[in-house]
């Protein structure tokens, strides 16, 4: 089946989903944040700043454009845990929006599993460990995830880089394999004279010395 698009519609005879739109984008960016933005900070009393920033989810874009202030439940008395700062992608509600996902109090205190299903796709930008008794927030609290890939990522470019490594190996078989064939080609003594011949220029190319030129000012 052909798909394109997209372009103006005649009497509704193109037609586009949203869903048209982000599978066009998610082929482009990463997702992930922009830049330095949406990073956590603390506030005042439970509370903590998100600040001015963009991401994309799955071809979907999220843009805050002033600070965000979200505020965290109070502590347990006994036990710590650890909260998670979110950017949420929710296509049954049909938005993207920044929020805490409260964690367990426990003795082996552990941070929320991102929820990560058909419809919700959460970027974790931070996570905020609540000792017991807690009735303050500070910076130090605050565990900033945004560049870790396996809970945010961020999107350096429009489209992934080309993994380069694998291209050069094969260019490198290629070569060896033609070397190959051509020394079984070539009856002993030329095959050693050859390699000889290539062991020489790599030996010049390992002890080429550059020289500047350095203007001389006469006195």
């Amino acid at each position: 089946m052909e798909k394109f698009g997209f372009f103006n519609a005649i009497n509704s005879d193109r037609v586009y989903d949203a869903e048209d739109f982000a599978a066009f984008f998610k082929k482009y960016f990463t997702n992930g944040i922009f830049n330095d933005g949406l990073a956590v900070k603390a506030s005042s009393g439970m509370s903590v700043e998100i600040t001015p920033g963009d991401a994309n989810i799955n071809g979907y874009g999220y843009s805050n454009t002033e600070s965000n202030i979200l505020t965290c439940s109070i502590a347990d008395g006994n036990y710590s845990r650890i909260d998670n700062v979110v950017v949420r992608l929710d296509l049954d509600e049909r938005k993207i929006s920044v929020m805490i996902v409260e964690g367990n109090p426990s003795s082996s205190v552990i941070a929320p599993t991102p929820t990560r299903t058909n419809n919700i796709y959460d970027l974790v930008i931070a996570q905020i460990t609540i000792p017991a008794g807690t009735t303050n927030i500070t910076n130090s609290m605050i565990k900033d995830t945004r560049f870790d890939e396996t809970l945010c990522g961020n999107v350096v470019g429009a489209v992934k880089q080309i993994e380069t490594k694998e291209i050069f190996n094969q260019y490198q078989a290629a070569f060896e394999n033609w070397f190959q064939n051509l020394k079984n080609q070539l009856d002993e003594n030329q095959a050693s004279n050859l390699q000889n011949q290539i062991d020489t220029i790599n030996e010049k190319l390992n002890n080429v010395v550059y020289f500047e030129e350095v203007e001389t000012i006469e006195e």
